[in-house]
């Protein structure tokens, strides 16, 4: 009996929190690129592509600090920030006027600070959503009943009965992110590390956790490599 009740509560449970609909990451990386002599890495800002929609500034600032820190947090060398790379090389000057001319002098003379950098893209950031019909289930139901033993004692018996439960018509959001991250050898500025993160989930405009999570798993497992 216990088994059963606690069957019941866990799927309600379940049925209760945001399911992910999918989720899938397909990686390639230079296997003759010796990534543990990786010391110093240069983070570029995270860019959000045409698919991005309305930019919102604070928004997008808020999600560079948590890609930073997870860079912070996952790789065990020097983070060099685009605006630190700027500094140290000199090219503050392009940083307002043209800032991906600025971003292409960096790549060019990485070298002179770093031995890899990081570039991510946004590639999808939407909100969709799909009708679940109206629909019939037979559910478990909890019923209770008083009754007398044969000394006259008050007895009661729980017990559970299969009912039919109609639901309405529900509504269910869905928040689809992609990325794509991708680290370049400095000297050569040759590609040894790059991750295409798709993921949806049946939620209100998740986003934003599931960008803290594909951050983290991606410098995690680039993490791993240069240790």
């Amino acid at each position: 009996m216990f088994k059963k009740v606690f069957s019941v509560i866990l799927l309600l449970a379940m049925m209760s929190l945001p399911q992910i609909v999918s989720a899938e990451k397909t990686d390639w990386f230079d296997r003759n690129f010796n990534f543990r002599n990786i010391r110093s890495v240069i983070v570029f800002d995270a860019m959000p592509s045409q698919n991005f929609g309305r930019v919102d500034t604070i928004l997008l600032r808020n999600l560079q600090d948590v890609y930073i820190q997870n860079a912070q947090k996952n790789l065990r060398c020097n983070i060099i920030t685009e605006a630190q790379a700027r500094r140290m090389l000199n090219v503050e000057s392009l940083a307002y006027s043209n800032s991906m001319q600025a971003r292409h002098v960096i790549m060019q003379n990485a070298y002179r600070i770093a031995d890899a950098w990081v570039v991510a893209n946004v590639d999808a950031w939407n909100d969709s959503s799909y009708v679940i019909p109206e629909r019939t289930v037979w559910e478990q139901r909890r019923e209770s009943r008083t009754y007398y033993d044969y000394y006259g004692n008050r007895l009661e018996e729980t017990y559970y009965i299969q009912v039919p439960v109609t639901y309405p018509p529900q509504r269910v959001d869905v928040s689809t992110l992609q990325m794509t991250l991708q680290v370049y050898e400095a000297r050569r500025g040759e590609m040894i590390f790059a991750r295409k993160d798709v993921r949806d989930r049946e939620d209100y405009q998740a986003q934003r956790g599931m960008f803290g999570r594909i951050c983290n798993s991606f410098f995690e497992d680039f993490g791993k490599k240069i240790r």
